[in-house]
């Protein structure tokens, strides 16, 4: 990537079905949508929204499992210049409605739930669809279903195209809902501009192309979803295997089916297919590489996934959602026991600190911090929260991770756990993550979790609380006092 990109998320799709028109951009069960299908259908779908009455900055919350209507939906609101707030799919009625509410929904967009469950109770449960609800309106995305493959009207095509040009890369593409650095779930409002080169950097560091095949097995409601899976997918031209959500037996058979090339995914995801008894019955041998980010993974645990899956290139990434989510990446052609131990390096175009909050200053090489980062991934803040954003973006723009960590010589970031879980014993900072991981090493132990303990002297004392393999001893013979 040469600079920042200034396009929305509509023209990159456009240009994608420019590049290639004919290749297979997603598939499904027995359905594939060429590039210019998916960029076509979504023009007919977007038309058809404009006279539903959504326009640009109207927001659309967009609910259900991973599908082609899904993804043709995001990409129709983006074309029409809708902010797309992505709902969790295990939502029953009270987070759904808290969420709705707390981003100002104007309409719902509904599809299935895991397990094809009907969200129609829960939505009618939540008085959703009741005249007096404060929704303008509620669509089906099966019901979307009888516009596929419908050619757009010209005097459509000319509406949408002069809609899109008032279309500002800097626009609010998303508000995606996380728990941030802390308390309860708030709006991360994101940009075009955060999404597409975010998304752009991570095809670039990970060499994606037009002949790779990505599982896609990411819920699409997470920043992951969105950047590793559908957009890095449209700057790549990889075609799109969908997955409705993650089961490893499920993955395991598209990856086989289809000898997809990437696979995306938490370090859970992989660690299931890893210990799934039935793995050895897959040719897994297609896979080639994939980013691994989300939360903290044993050394051990990443190098075993890496050995078992043969995926040399299981890229660790570090980031939040209000990050678009990348901050660093490795490099793909680090050593797996170097990538094992740190998450990379930043990212081109940005900046990256660890703050002594002490000493109010940067820290030095080696010496543990807060992560701060700044630069054009950045969110715009949570929606509606300016004292949250207040505190976690401060005003030279850096985000303060609530992350602790430090940098080595190289500038690689190494991850040493939450500001807020950090132990003070006698004034020393402890990261309970760097105690964890050393008692992860011995065979016995299966879990374990590192807490601080108020004490009288030394102010907090540390407590490992232990889960012993099945048959394993808490101490060995000799070993002294029980």
């Amino acid at each position: 990537m040469t600079g920042l990109l200034s396009e929305t998320i509509g023209e990159l799709l456009h240009k994608r079905a420019v590049l290639t028109p004919n290749a297979p951009a997603i598939c499904y069960e027995n359905r594939t949508y060429s590039w210019e299908e998916a960029d076509e259908n979504s023009d007919v779908w977007a038309a058809d929204f404009i006279r539903k009455g959504i326009s640009r900055g109207k927001h659309v919350a967009l609910w259900g499992i991973n599908s082609p209507e899904w993804i043709m939906a995001y990409f129709a609101l983006m074309k029409v210049g809708a902010i797309v707030l992505p709902i969790n799919t295990c939502y029953k009625e009270q987070e759904l409605l808290r969420t709705l509410k707390e981003g100002d929904a104007d309409y719902l967009f509904y599809g299935k739930g895991c397990g094809n469950a009907d969200y129609n109770p829960v939505i009618s449960k939540a008085g959703l669809d009741r005249q007096d609800s404060f929704l303008k309106g509620i669509v089906s995305l099966e019901h979307l279903q009888a516009f596929e493959n419908r050619s757009i009207g010209e005097e459509d095509k000319r509406l949408l195209r002069e809609i899109e040009q008032n279309l500002s890369f800097q626009d609010t593409a998303n508000i995606l809902f996380t728990s941030g650095t802390s308390g309860d779930p708030k709006g991360v409002m994101l940009s075009h501009e955060n999404l597409v080169n975010n998304s752009a950097e991570m095809v670039r560091s990970m060499y994606w192309n037009e002949r790779d095949r990505m599982c896609l097995s990411v819920p699409l409601f997470h920043c992951f979803g969105i950047t590793a899976g559908i957009l890095s997918a449209v700057h790549a031209g990889a075609a799109m295997y969908v997955n409705q959500y993650y089961k490893s037996i499920g993955v395991m058979e598209t990856i086989q089916k289809n000898s997809c090339t990437i696979l995306n995914g938490v370090p859970s995801m992989f660690l299931a297919m890893v210990k799934n008894r039935r793995r050895s019955e897959y040719d897994l041998s297609s896979l080639k590489s994939g980013i691994i980010a989300g939360s903290a993974i044993h050394p051990s645990e990443y190098i075993s996934i890496c050995n078992e899956l043969k995926m040399e290139h299981l890229q660790p990434s570090y980031g939040q959602t209000e990050s678009s989510p990348a901050i660093t990446i490795t490099g793909y052609m680090d050593p797996v026991c170097q990538k094992a131990l740190m998450v990379g390096k930043k990212i081109p175009y940005t900046q990256l600190r660890i703050w002594d909050e002490d000493r109010k200053r940067e820290a030095e090489t080696g010496m543990v911090g807060e992560i701060q980062s700044c630069g054009y991934h950045i969110m715009k803040g949570y929606y509606n929260r300016e004292k949250e954003t207040q505190q976690v973006l401060d005003a030279e723009g850096w985000l303060h991770t609530g992350d602790c960590g430090y940098l080595d010589e190289d500038g690689c970031l190494h991850i040493t756990g939450r500001k807020k879980e950090l132990i003070i014993r006698g004034g020393e900072n402890i990261a309970p993550v760097e105690i964890e991981n050393c008692i992860l090493d011995l065979p016995e132990i299966k879990a374990v979790k590192v807490v601080g303990v108020a004490a009288q002297v030394l102010q907090e004392e540390i407590a490992a609380c232990i889960i012993m393999e099945p048959g394993a001893d808490f101490l060995k013979k000799g070993s002294g006092n029980r």
